[in-house]
């Protein structure tokens, strides 16, 4: 009986390690790695005043510097922060994300500067041209620097990070799995099992929250923009992202608190007959 228990214990702290791990690794996954949802997650910041301001600039500079002509500027101005109001523009900030995405996650480049990410706005700004009514049409690529050399972020910097990560992810939600429906089926007292989960839920929120402060922290250290706006666009891509790790962690939160009242409620059930 004690060699039971003992089992029982082991198998359920390796659970409980193994869900503290799968949270912040799978939301790393799923919302990071994975292209569509790094889209999802990034797109988030396109209703944001300032990002819309700041695109708005960057498209309307480039078009006097593109055309040589300050009166261009003046009458895609306008147009530029009006467009930024559309789903179009959306759209166009989701291809955006998808280029961050491919920067930061795909193999690195064997040649070309690898220091510096740089966005291209071609197609937004062929579509304000349009919008504005004037014939002209821009090849580009019109690129818009999002750090500066030196930061210490690089193309393809989170490859194998991303694989690694995806592996754990896996991995531990596997063990988890299969390591508390172990500790469940030899127990002798399931309900503290059950509760020793929720317990595990709760922490690995509790982890998740710290991960995504340290990340928020880091993120903005690397992702250094060559302005002032450039910065601010950075940080508010980067607090949407956390955020939404911030509320996956409260969702997990409280279902642990509900899976160590139900192990607590099974235990006095039990305990009863």
């Amino acid at each position: 009986m004690a060699v039971r228990t003992l089992f029982t214990g082991l198998l359920t702290l390796t659970s409980m390690v193994a869900i503290v791990l799968a949270l912040p690794s799978l939301w790393v996954k799923e919302r990071l790695v994975d292209r569509e949802g790094f889209v999802a997650t990034v797109s988030t910041a396109a209703r944001d005043q300032q990002v819309k301001d700041y695109l708005a600039d960057q498209v309307a500079s480039a078009a006097v510097e593109q055309t040589g002509r300050q009166a261009v500027g003046l009458i895609v101005a306008p147009v530029a922060r009006a467009y930024t109001n559309t789903s179009q523009f959306e759209a166009d900030f989701a291809d955006i994300a998808s280029q961050q995405h491919a920067w930061l996650f795909d193999p690195p480049p064997s040649s070309g500067d690898t220091s510096v990410m740089e966005l291209d706005i071609t197609g937004m700004l062929n579509r304000v041209i349009a919008n504005a009514g004037l014939d002209l049409t821009v090849t580009g690529p019109i690129l818009v620097p999002l750090n500066q050399a030196g930061s210490g972020l690089e193309a393809g910097r989170y490859y194998q990070v991303g694989r690694q990560i995806t592996a754990m992810a896996y991995g531990s939600l596997v063990v988890a799995v299969i390591a508390g429906a172990m500790a469940l089926v030899i127990a002798r007292r399931r309900g503290t099992v059950v509760v020793w989960l929720g317990i595990g839920l709760i922490c690995s929120a509790v982890f998740a929250w710290a991960i995504g402060v340290f990340f928020a922290d880091r993120a903005k250290q690397e992702v250094v923009a060559v302005e002032d706006a450039g910065r601010t666009v950075a940080e508010v891509i980067v607090d949407g992202a956390v955020d939404d790790l911030h509320r996956l962690a409260l969702i997990v939160a409280v279902a642990g608190v509900g899976v160590v009242v139900a192990g607590v409620v099974t235990r006095v059930v039990v305990g009863r007959r």
